[in-house]
């Protein structure tokens, strides 16, 4: 493990990053640790078991609890969205290529389960390049801590799609307007499936959707990486970016599917080694195996391949890399399906996520991998999570 300090002591001296923890889980054999700084000036350590702003690594854990509802037939991944949604039974979407969002068509294509789960219903993110995103961040998408999540969405639903559903893969707010579903069907709010069927069930008692007050001083603070200075600083917010995205840490009535939670190494290590084997360490079974095993294989036909998530403020320059060139998508997870040049080490089958502000985790299921990686950098250097990456990989024999 001092290989691993070494790493991100380097990076932390380069000013890529604050400070970072890990952990990684081995064949059970259980690696944990953290190094650098809570902060930029007065540089007092990182202590392990910060709470997080996981982001995006929401996305995988109300995913899976739409896998357990599907696997007790709530619902049916072939199920159209205007099952649950019936106000939404004709969809518009844009003309392609236009550049006015009143031109539209009337489509009866209205997006399923599996669409939302795999990003290809239509839909986009407020930080994209695109006229739809525009209109989401007019007309302020999920920038507010007051709204519900039902309020939100029917915001989302109220706008065309960006192409007829099945046609493309997009990275997009699909996972909140799936986690909106899960709160008709079960006629619950979110936090009580989630805490019922995984939380409770893992023992993840410091995940959730709100932070008590008390529990403040346990907060990672959150910066951001400036490739301007190539250096970290204090976050700075400007129009389309998601870090305009509200995310409140004492509302306990502050609920969403995409974003929103905050868990720590501890907590989140455990969901992602119970993707393992779809039980948790007393044996317990959380999720058939079958079923696990349909969320971890790339789902998508070749023609919506590459994947590709880009921002408005994209640069395709010499420097540009396209982090998710090899990976298709599963059922709530990016999945290896080939190795490349950026991803020499990594073992086909391998799968995961990340959060926008630099969380990472990965499962691998034949070597018995589970990993996580905890950092709170917006637009944070691609280099930390390959670098974590390319350590375990390369380090197998040596755990």
């Amino acid at each position: 493990m001092d290989q691993i300090k070494e790493i991100f002591q380097k990076h932390i001296e380069q000013g890529l990053c604050n400070g970072a923890e890990w952990k990684i889980n081995f064949k059970e054999k259980i690696y944990h640790e953290s190094v650098g700084f809570r902060d930029l000036e007065k540089k007092t350590d990182l202590p392990k078991n910060l709470h997080y702003r996981i982001w995006s690594m929401t996305k995988p854990i109300v995913s899976f609890a739409t896998m357990q509802l599907v696997e007790k037939d709530y619902l049916s991944l072939n199920d159209t969205i205007d099952k649950y949604l019936p106000e939404y039974n004709k969809v518009k979407i844009l003309n392609k290529n236009s550049q006015n969002i009143d031109d539209t068509y009337l489509s009866n294509n209205i997006p399923s389960i599996k669409q939302l789960l795999l990003h290809t219903a239509g839909f986009t993110y407020n930080s994209s390049n695109n006229i739809i995103a525009e209109e989401y961040d007019r007309r302020k998408i999920f920038q507010s801590g007051e709204t519900s999540l039902e309020e939100e969405v029917n915001s989302i639903l109220g706008l065309p799609l960006l192409f007829d559903p099945g046609t493309q893969w997009h990275y997009s707010v699909s996972i909140d307007i799936l986690a909106r579903i899960l709160e008709i069907i079960t006629k619950d709010k979110l936090i009580n499936l989630l805490s019922e069927n995984i939380f409770s069930q893992l023992e993840m008692n410091k995940t959730n959707f709100y932070i008590n007050k008390e529990e403040n001083i346990n907060l990672a603070d959150t910066f951001e990486f400036s490739k301007e200075i190539s250096n970290i600083k204090n976050l700075s917010p400007e129009a389309r970016k998601l870090v305009n995205y509200y995310y409140p840490s004492n509302n306990p009535s502050y609920i969403r599917g995409g974003h929103g939670l905050f868990s720590t190494a501890d907590d989140y290590i455990k969901f992602a080694n119970m993707l393992i084997d779809g039980k948790n360490i007393k044996g317990k079974e959380l999720i058939n195996i079958e079923t696990l095993n349909q969320m971890r294989v790339n789902a998508l036909d070749s023609h919506l391949l590459p994947l590709e998530i880009t921002s408005v403020n994209t640069i395709k320059d010499e420097k540009y890399i396209n982090d998710l060139e090899g990976y298709g998508w599963g059922l709530g997870f990016r999945v290896l399906i080939n190795k490349t040049q950026q991803n020499l080490y990594g073992n086909v089958g391998e799968f995961g996520w990340s959060g926008y502000a630099s969380t990472y985790f990965m499962v691998d299921s034949v070597n018995k991998i589970s990993a996580v990686l905890m950092m709170q950098i917006i637009d944070g250097d691609r280099i930390l999570k390959q670098d974590f990456y390319d350590y375990i990989y390369k380090n197998l024999k040596t755990f």
